[in-house]
């Protein structure tokens, strides 16, 4: 009985730090600059493809969709704002996502960057790149329901 409940309580302490060790989740993206909030994010695993999707930003309402997005991402011209893959990472190397984008569409912007996706220390780090030239935002997790429900002023 002893061995069964050490089994249990081992269970109930290792499960929760696995899951914490993904990158799937809802996370609010911070400008390293200014320390605001820029957005809130779902990244899921989708057959060994790294998903994000905007859930909630400064302004945002239903009907928004990417007018930036035009040249190379014309592709993305004019869907929704929410529930389009605007990152795409397909390879996993030892924790870290890349090969693939992440999108800006933003109404100003409208740009496609490379990109990676890893864990550090609990909070999730995004980079991006132009070139050789990067940038790298630390991301902070939450639950589902501040990601959706927060209100984001302008």
């Amino acid at each position: 009985m002893k061995k069964i409940t050490k089994l249990i309580i081992f269970v109930m302490l290792v499960i929760p730090s696995i899951a914490e060790s993904s990158v799937a989740g809802y996370w609010k993206s911070v400008d390293e600059q200014t320390n605001e909030t820029s957005a809130y994010w779902k990244l899921e695993v989708i057959d060994d493809n790294l998903f994000g999707y905007l859930v909630n930003y400064p302004g945002m309402e239903s009907g928004h969709v990417c007018t930036s997005c035009k040249g190379k991402l014309k592709e993305f011209f004019e869907k929704p704002i929410k529930g389009t893959a605007w990152i795409n990472l397909s390879q996993n190397d030892k924790g870290v996502w890349r090969d693939g984008y992440i999108i800006n569409s933003s109404p100003d912007v409208g740009k496609k960057y490379k990109a990676e996706i890893w864990l550090e220390n609990g909070n999730l780090k995004m980079r991006g790149y132009v070139g050789f030239i990067y940038r790298t935002q630390t991301w902070l997790r939450v639950d589902k329901e501040e990601a959706e429900n927060v209100i984001m002023n302008d």
